[in-house]
């Protein structure tokens, strides 16, 4: 698995910079982590974690789980020294990072909640994170977004600079807008992909991350 080093430095060659004469590094490191959080909303890393309740109640926080993006779905009861059979799921809902358990007995102090959640890819050096998390297969689709948001950052900036030749701007506005429909596209492979492997009837084409989602405004 790929570092945040090497794959700055896939950006810095997207972007013919490997010296960094238009890009600082912070600026690169920037348009990786909007970039990874892009990803991560359509492939983000599947987690399970079990809470145990230090007290009786239906609202139960969720901070031991790190990282935590979204719940998708809750087992109560768990009894991790002899798991239920079928799983008990039940319905809930979150808020201000707090589970509500809306269905079956009250919990109690003591039992077990296995909680089944989504968190951000990770990628080793990137916001303190010690791993890599995206997969080798999909480290490409990183560098391609972080190289689409680096362009048009610098297609902004160089519009609203004193001086600058309207040339540069465009450039790098074309530019980063042609990267960031591949972007996309990539995205969108992705996203089926994932799905496909849940559920084979999934058509190899699935809806979603249109151009306008990040067009408007520009």
């Amino acid at each position: 698995m790929s570092n945040l080093a090497t794959l700055r430095d896939l950006v810095e060659l997207d972007l013919d910079d490997s010296a960094n004469d238009v890009w600082a590094t912070a600026d690169i490191d920037r348009a990786i982590k909007r970039a990874l959080v892009q990803y991560s909303e359509v492939n983000p890393q599947q987690i399970v974690g079990t809470i145990t309740l230090a007290a009786d109640g239906r609202e139960i926080s969720l901070s031991t789980l790190t990282g935590l993006s979204r719940v998708v779905k809750v087992w109560y009861p768990y009894t991790s020294t002899d798991p239920e059979d079928p799983p008990s799921w039940v319905r809930w809902e979150t808020w201000a990072g707090t589970l509500y358990i809306a269905s079956g007995a009250e919990p109690a102090n003591g039992d077990k909640v296995r909680v089944y959640y989504h968190k951000l890819q990770t990628i080793d050096d990137l916001s303190g994170a010690s791993a890599t998390t995206v997969s080798i297969e999909d480290e490409e689709v990183i560098v391609l977004g972080a190289g689409a948001y680096a362009a048009l950052q610098q297609g902004r900036s160089a519009v609203a600079a004193a001086g600058v030749s309207t040339e540069t701007p465009e450039h790098w506005m074309r530019w980063g807008l042609n990267r960031m429909d591949a972007f996309y596209d990539a995205l969108r492979a992705v996203r089926t992909r994932e799905l496909r492997k849940i559920d084979k009837r999934v058509p190899m084409h699935v809806d979603g991350w249109e151009r306008g989602d990040y067009r408007d405004g520009i």
